[in-house]
This record gives structure tokens, C-alpha cells and sequence, in this order.
């Protein structure tokens, strides 16, 4: 199994309850958050769910270790940058990719707060793929370099 990096791109107006319970399951309770998942079965329905209010793609080693280190928190709360070094951030980014553990048995926290895209979201949310940044991006990893 392959793990991808989700991203919430909608807030909580005008969705229905079914959606707002699968976003609390991933842990996408807030606009802009995001989390590194194992693709399962499950997690393939729960995608599907949220595809009108998401963005998601592939995690590559890069960009995991970019959401580490900008953004990573370990289970106690302190920084990852702080504790690691960028080579330690850069292995541990690679295990986290090729490996079927959670992020959680790494002990860090499998919840990336981000902030806005700086420039936005290339001109309009209709620009990029065929819907713009939400459902599944082939470009998530500019989209979370430009967020994170």
C-alpha cells in the first residue's frame, strides 16, 4: 500500500453530517489541515466521501520531509525541527514513505495545521486539474510547498 498526503480545502458550511464524521475520523477538523495516510480500503471510501472538499495525491520523500520539518509536531508536542537534524528529518521522511506504519509509531503526530497558499491558488480554484485543486492533485506537492 502506498501512502498519500491529504489536505482540507473547505471549512464546515453546507456540508452534510456523514461528511463532517468522516473528516473527524481522518482528524481534518479545521480548514487547512492535513495528514499523511495509509491507503486502505477504508481510507479509499473515506476519500471518496470527501473528494468535493479535499485535496489529495501521492506522498513522495520531499514533500513528507518538507510537512516534517515546517510543520511536524512529535506526540508531546515539540517541534521535529527542533529535536532533529534536516539528514535525521530526511531519513525518517523516507521510512515514513516506504514503510506501512502510522506516523503516530514514529512518534509524531499525524496532523500538519498549514496556512493559506501564499499567491493563492494559481490564479482561480478552476485552474490546474480538471476541477482545480480539489480530488485527487497531481500537483500536491507544490500546493503543500506553498502552504506549509
Amino acid at each position: 500500500m502506498s501512502k498519500i498526503i491529504v489536505v482540507r480545502l473547505k471549512g464546515l458550511f453546507s456540508i452534510s453530517p456523514k461528511v463532517e464524521k468522516t473528516f473527524e475520523s481522518m482528524r481534518l477538523n479545521k480548514l487547512y489541515s492535513c495528514a499523511v495516510i495509509e491507503m486502505t480500503p477504508s481510507f479509499k471510501g473515506m476519500l471518496q466521501a470527501v473528494k468535493d472538499f479535499t485535496a489529495y495525491g501521492d506522498a513522495d520523500k520531499e514533500t513528507v520531509a518538507l510537512l516534517l520539518a515546517k510543520r511536524g509536531k512529535s506526540l508531546d508536542g515539540k517541534c521535529v525541527s527542533d529535536s532533529k537534524k534536516p539528514e535525521e528529518i530526511a531519513k525518517l521522511a523516507s521510512e515514513i514513505v516506504s514503510s506501512t506504519k502510522s506516523l503516530e509509531e514514529f512518534g509524531i503526530l499525524n496532523l500538519f495545521p498549514l496556512s493559506p497558499p501564499k499567491g493563492g491558488f494559481d490564479g482561480s480554484r478552476k485552474s490546474g486539474t480538471p476541477y482545480g485543486p480539489l480530488g485527487r492533485n497531481t500537483k500536491i506537492s507544490e500546493l503543500i510547498s506553498k502552504m506549509a
